[in-house]
């Protein structure tokens, strides 16, 4: 009688002692499994058809050793096949202890971008340079240099968290380069401009608010923040201690200290006039999250009150930062004047204490909330030159009055 000959056994397919074991390759890494099936015709075409299921969930990157194999020592070994969305989702957790929630919704927006362009579904085994430049002018789409440079120091942080928790074999973080970002684009209002502008302001109080804003130079959510028991009108000051988020939360500055800023006699007049329509409300208690994360509880009046223009005691307290720029794109249309956002009044100011007044910067940065004067040279630079041709000729003068005694 002929000898039966073996069975046909399909790729991938062992046959280890009295078992199917299947092979294959995952992460560079060669695996054997054993499925305790005897190797008979039905039970290799089940391997052949998992094996295949097993190939595809890698290709694709959704394969969990542990849902094929959950008996296998290899199963408990995959941290490098969670899925990215679950890891930045940890990573955000883990940040949250040490940032502020307004910081930790900035970092969630930047992880939300980049996993969008990447693949939020995809498994972190499967990053690698050639995979992260693939999806760079994915995840830039369109937006400015400043955005996206802002959103990539979030990226790489999360990067080397990856590594640094062993997700990933190598740091990536240098891998997604910074943009060049063009200058600070600086266009400050003229005097005239700005009168035209207040003009066509329909209330009081917005026509106070810019006032506040261009003779001071304070940043928009430190005015909305802002509070009658901070103005001092004995020597003409305020006390800037808090500002407000776009979700009407309160926070210290960005700097995270107070700082006495001057006012000019516009701002100072501006004041006065708002506190005929503010200062009596009532005092209110609230929270203002703090640097560590703590918070303190502020009793404090707001010095621009949303009910002083809706004559209504309902809803909020102070404005919020979205309302002010609506107003400001209005009377520039208005007015006919070219719109630029209401940050150029911050820069109309320095622009004008600069040109005009030849302000010392120290005391510039100061009043701005700089914690120096670098800042000052970097932004308003060009400016600056001009100062310095007319502190030139100043100088010459003065040569010329000490040479002629």
């Amino acid at each position: 009688m002929a000898k039966k000959p073996p069975v046909e056994l399909p790729t991938g397919i062992e046959v280890h002692g009295n078992s199917i074991r299947i092979a294959f390759s995952y992460m560079g890494v060669r695996y054997r499994e054993t499925l305790g099936l005897s190797p008979n015709k039905q039970n290799l075409m089940f391997a052949s058809r998992k094996r295949e299921a097993i190939l595809y969930d890698i290709r694709i990157g959704v394969f969990k050793y542990l849902e094929h194999f959950p008996e296998s020592k290899h199963a408990y070994n995959t941290s490098r096949n969670e899925p990215l969305n679950k890891l930045a989702n940890q990573y955000l957790e883990s940040r949250e202890p040490d940032v502020r929630s307004a910081t930790l919704i900035r970092y969630r927006l930047a992880l939300v971008n980049f996993l969008n362009a990447y693949g939020k579904t995809k498994r972190c085994h499967t990053l690698c340079a050639r995979s992260l430049v693939a999806i760079k002018s994915k995840f830039i789409n369109g937006r400015g240099a400043r955005t996206v440079n802002r959103e990539l120091v979030t990226v790489n942080a999360f990067l080397t968290w990856l590594h640094k928790l062993e997700y990933v074999d190598k740091n990536l973080s240098n891998v997604l380069t910074r943009l060049k970002e063009t200058e600070v684009e600086i266009n400050p209002f003229s005097k005239t401009e700005i009168s035209l502008a207040i003009s066509q302001c329909n209330h009081l109080q917005h026509k106070n608010a810019i006032l506040v804003l261009v003779y001071t130079g304070i940043r928009l959510g430190e005015l909305c923040a802002l509070a009658w028991e901070d103005v001092d009108f004995e020597n003409e000051r305020i006390l800037v201690r808090r500002s407000a988020d776009n979700k009407r939360l309160l926070k210290t500055t960005k700097t995270d200290t107070e700082r006495y800023v001057d006012l000019l006699p516009p701002a100072l007049e501006a004041l006065k006039t708002q506190r005929l329509l503010t200062y009596d409300y009532p005092c209110n208690k609230y929270k203002v999250e703090l640097a560590d994360k703590s918070y303190r509880t502020d009793t404090i009046r707001f010095v621009f009150n949303p009910n002083a223009v809706r004559k209504s005691q309902n809803g909020h307290n102070f404005c919020g930062k979205r309302t002010f720029p609506k107003i400001w794109q209005r009377a520039c249309e208005e007015a006919k004047i070219p719109y630029r956002n209401i940050h150029q009044l911050r820069h109309t100011y320095a622009s004008w204490l600069i040109t005009h007044a030849n302000v010392n910067l120290s005391y510039l940065a100061k009043q701005m909330g700089h914690a120096n004067i670098n800042m000052i040279i970097k932004v308003y630079g060009k400016w600056l030159e001009q100062s310095n041709k007319k502190e030139s000729l100043r100088v010459w003068n003065e040569l010329r009055k000490a040479f002629d005694e």
